[in-house]
């Protein structure tokens, strides 16, 4: 089995490169392949069983977009077969038509993806999500960003929001999940946080008997948090 993270020396904001510590937990035997920016991506010859992008500054990003750009095609190609893809925070971004920037100037991005990405400077989201998936998975994520998503996801959004808003203010649904690519505005670690999300994706990667790291420990902490986003008092938007 093998796992590719993309560029992790620039996309690691916000501790979301735990989730491939915890996955290295879970999956002892794998061969993680850490792609350094600049260097041809092992998704062009092969078909990782999972591919990773974490979340990256503003500047970053706009370079990221150049740097997958000759492989957009590739990309489109393993998300329509079902490769699983799991980009956190604003990575899902570059898959986007396009990011417009605070002072309007519009950034094409890979074009994948049919939404816009709109960045509010100075007036960053700080907030907490409670969701369902479609199979009835729970997830319970953070956000911390300076866009908003804009497009319609009704019919391949990650998850419908019990608590907490979508892609943007005016949307309950966030996210976007199509095929086994998951790209989310939440953090976490999302795969530490959520263990029945986490053993769902290692079903996919094809672990045979998907065995989770600290199965009870991540259990019960998942449960203490799920009270704490239950309880009428918790405020999510920050």
């Amino acid at each position: 089995m093998k796992i590719e993270i993309l560029f992790p020396e620039i996309c690691n904001l916000f501790g979301d490169m735990g989730n491939i510590k915890y996955l290295k937990k879970c999956l002892p035997n794998a061969e993680f392949v850490s792609t350094a920016f600049g260097d041809k991506p092992l998704f062009t010859d092969e078909e990782p069983d999972l591919i990773y992008l974490a979340p990256s500054n503003e500047k970053n990003q706009e370079l990221i977009i150049k740097a997958l750009l000759p492989y957009r095609d590739r990309i489109n190609q393993l998300i329509e077969d079902g490769t699983p893809m799991l980009f956190t925070g604003n990575s899902g971004e570059v898959l986007f038509n396009e990011i417009e920037d605070y002072d309007g100037r519009k950034i094409p991005a890979l074009g994948i993806l049919p939404f816009t990405a709109k960045r509010a400077q100075y007036t960053r989201f700080n907030g907490l999500n409670h969701g369902t998936m479609a199979d009835g998975t729970e997830i319970l994520g953070f956000r911390s960003q300076f866009t908003y998503w804009f497009g319609d996801n009704s019919d391949c959004c990650f998850v419908k929001c019990i608590k907490g808003i979508g892609i943007n203010k005016d949307s309950d649904k966030e996210g976007i999940m199509v095929n086994n690519l998951v790209a989310t505005a939440q953090l976490g670690p999302i795969l530490v946080n959520n263990p029945d999300f986490t053993k769902r994706l290692l079903k996919l990667m094809g672990a045979d008997k998907p065995t989770l790291a600290f199965e009870d420990d991540v259990k019960k902490a998942f449960e203490i948090r799920k009270a704490e986003f239950e309880n009428p008092k918790t405020k999510f938007i920050l």
